[in-house]
């Protein structure tokens, strides 16, 4: 079993949850279930209900795999209206029946994004949310003989989320922060230049810096500890149509913005495999690409997952997430981060 204070955590789509098996089930600290969506100012967890047989399967590979409701998700809006404080309590409460009903062990919220609509408000909204969840966990855990409850949030990477957000006012009642270092280069770029989207470190080569590692020293710089920053992973893909036969695709300047790419199953079996596109890596970066001379397509493989989960136990953060768990049926990405996040088991 995994050591309690390292986090490997998964967000899995609701319908996908037959897809875990009982190896990966006894691997996990954490299992994200997504969503628990924002409908009428409630959350509606159906989709994750439809499920439960599964759902029940899993915890009873890894009793103590802590599982939690993923609320909202998948750029839904709906919080902002759901979160106004004449319908706060209600919406909380509608979370709280959710986790009961379900037997959960706590709510991630994956608020995508607090403010993004314009309204300012929203971001007090946020940490009024952040709290009501906490003190509604604090007495849930009361009730359940005092097994802890889970409050955690997805928090995109990118400077204006920083603007957006008030992060120090709600770091306190979270336990951690499940940080989105992937969609590093379509989410903050005004400009659609080719590039990695996950990429671990600066690449050497490259007139746009950001990295996951970039990305967690700007959160720390804030006050955030590393101990309360958990890194994402992408089991997909970003792609590139209709991009310059020039350095193999990269730092190119494209008419349209990136598309979700295929996963890397599909990547595995068919891209990799391909004799049009050709594989090749960046040292500097520990990120990989495919170019067929038209098409680039960003993603992780076994290799990078390797170093940042490396990188994980070397910088002294929390853990590290992946989004999600369907897209890779190969379950090598999987393996390469437990191998390398828990090198003694």
């Amino acid at each position: 079993m995994p050591e309690k204070n390292i986090v490997f955590a998964a967000y899995c789509n609701a319908g996908a949850l037959a897809d875990i098996t009982p190896e990966q089930a006894r691997r996990l600290t954490h299992l994200n279930i997504a969503f628990g969506i924002v409908v009428d100012n409630r959350i509606d967890a159906e989709a994750i209900k439809r499920n439960r047989f599964y759902l029940d399967e899993i915890r009873s590979w890894n009793p103590d795999l802590q599982v939690l409701i993923s609320t909202g998700g998948g750029g839904r809006g709906g919080h902002g209206e759901a979160t106004s404080p004449e319908n706060l309590e209600a919406f909380v409460q509608s979370t709280m029946d959710a986790v009961r009903d379900l037997g959960l062990d706590g709510i991630d919220c994956d608020w995508e994004f607090p403010c993004n609509t314009g309204h300012m408000e929203e971001k007090q909204q946020h940490v009024n949310l952040m709290h009501a969840y906490r003190r509604e966990l604090d007495k849930y855990e009361i009730e359940r003989g005092g097994k802890k409850c889970w409050l955690t949030i997805a928090a995109a990477a990118w400077d204006k989320y920083y603007r957006n957000t008030d992060v120090m006012g709600i770091i306190d009642v979270l336990d951690f922060i499940n940080l989105m270092t992937y969609d590093i280069r379509d989410a903050a770029w005004a400009e659609n230049y080719t590039g990695h989207h996950t990429n671990l470190y600066t690449p050497a080569e490259s007139f746009y810096p950001d990295s996951i590692d970039m990305c967690v020293d700007k959160l720390h710089a804030i006050g955030v500890p590393y101990e309360k920053i958990v890194i994402g992973a992408g089991f997909y893909s970003h792609r590139w149509d209709g991009v310059p036969d020039i350095n193999h695709g990269m730092n190119q300047k494209v008419d349209c913005p990136c598309v979700y790419g295929p996963s890397y199953t599909a990547i595995y079996h068919i891209y990799e495999k391909s004799t049009d596109y050709v594989k090749y890596w960046d040292d500097s970066a520990k990120a990989p690409w495919l170019f067929n001379g038209r098409s680039f397509i960003t993603y992780d493989d076994p290799m990078s997952m390797s170093y940042k989960a490396r990188y994980v136990l070397e910088k002294g953060v929390r853990g590290i997430m992946y989004w999600e768990h369907s897209s890779d049926k190969t379950g090598l990405l999987f393996n390469a981060i437990y191998e390398n996040l828990f090198p003694t088991k």
